[in-house]
């Protein structure tokens, strides 16, 4: 089997509602797909979502780079030379993540179509659905509690709430939430970044004392201020997660030599695809570490390869793998790939990521522009 064509499209799907967190607000799902295909016709899909304070990426260059870069590198390979493949993405597109990303979780979906065995079989089936969970931006109380309040009426018990501009805001809002809501459901809340560590442990040591049952708190400091994280790791009478803090092996080994974090969010886009999320979870596991996949605002493409590395891995206790849920449109066929149903995420049958693209959604949600500027 060797690939014979390959294809990169930008595509802008618009969201129902903006959304807000520390750093921006998000109003699309602004992604490059990756399409490959062999001599025996099989179809072989992945999804780049670059955003620079992230991936430290700029999308245009993400998509020029793969528009170039997977005809002369990828054409006539084999998708199971795995290692070799492996340190070729790494060694030439070591600086563009999410790219890594897209061309890896298609290598990953054309072995699993060739052998007719899914990528999350591949991975190690270790799961056949996972507790879904739906993320708040942020917005003021009343909006904060109406919104989760439709979440539980819709079957969710794992919902995540967007902090990190005014810790004793954020502090009465998550109050708030257990007040009018009860505790018969599970809290997530993530920083983005946006407190100093002495805010971050004020604002853990004031949840505790007023009893507020919450799961973990994600990236509560910068990314860059390691020292500052293990500091809230050792005060916080909350689980601490790392998030934008860990984009490679080398990262999430730094963590664990300053036990700076209870736990990691892998996010596919991070650190360059299933391959290297599933040696971070592995990674995770022997440091005694719980790990949690989780995302960007992708399309049904980059969820799937990401929910078959939560749904393929054992030491997956956590998803966060919403990107989808308020799009506009949906570019895959709804039978096909990851599905919500009351709360629980899980994948359609099917080989490889078990996704169809509907071909005349992705013509509708082309980005032209990016195209052009290319």
């Amino acid at each position: 089997m060797r690939i014979v064509s390959t294809a990169v499209y930008p595509i802008k799907i618009p969201k129902k509602a903006p959304f807000q967190v520390t750093y921006a607000t998000r109003t699309a799902c602004l992604a490059i797909l990756v399409r490959l295909v062999t001599d025996d016709g099989h179809e072989g899909w992945g999804e780049a979502v670059p955003v620079a304070e992230v991936t430290g990426e700029n999308r245009a260059e993400v998509f020029r780079k793969l528009t170039s870069w997977l005809p002369a590198n990828l054409t006539g390979r084999d998708p199971f030379d795995q290692e070799d493949l492996r340190l070729l993405l790494e060694r030439e597109l070591k600086p563009l993540p999410s790219a890594r990303c897209a061309v890896d979780s298609a290598l990953w979906d054309l072995r699993g179509r060739a052998l007719g065995l899914s990528v999350r079989e591949l991975l190690g089936a270790a799961r056949s659905y996972h507790q879904a969970s739906a993320s708040i931006g942020i917005k003021s109380t009343p909006e904060t509690v109406a919104e989760a309040a439709g979440l539980l009426r819709r079957g969710f018990t794992d919902i995540k709430v967007k902090i990190g501009l005014d810790p004793a805001a954020d502090i009465q809002r998550i109050k708030a939430l257990r007040q009018e809501l009860g505790c018969g459901w599970r809290l997530y809340l993530d920083a983005n970044q946006g407190y100093t560590p002495e805010e971050a442990i004020r604002l853990t040591q004031a949840l505790a004392d007023a009893d507020v049952s919450v799961e973990f708190l994600e990236q509560p400091v910068a990314a860059a201020n390691l020292e500052g994280l293990a500091e809230v790791t050792r005060h916080s009478p909350i689980l601490i997660a790392a998030d934008e803090a860990v984009k490679d092996p080398a990262d999430l080994l730094e963590i664990v030599r300053r036990q700076a974090a209870h736990m990691v969010n892998i996010k596919l886009m991070k650190c360059g695809g299933p391959t290297q999320a599933a040696f971070l979870v592995r990674m995770a596991e022997a440091a005694g570490m719980k790990a949690m996949i989780g995302c960007m605002i992708e399309s049904r493409v980059g969820i799937t390869a990401g929910l078959s590395v939560a749904l393929g891995l054992a030491n997956v206790d956590y998803i966060d793998l919403d990107g989808y849920f308020d799009l506009a449109d949906d570019i895959v066929t709804p039978s096909t790939g990851a599905q919500l149903e009351a709360g629980r995420q899980y994948l359609a049958p099917g080989a490889g990521l078990g996704l169809k693209v509907d071909e005349e959604k992705l013509k509708q949600y082309l980005d032209s522009e990016l195209g052009a500027s290319a």
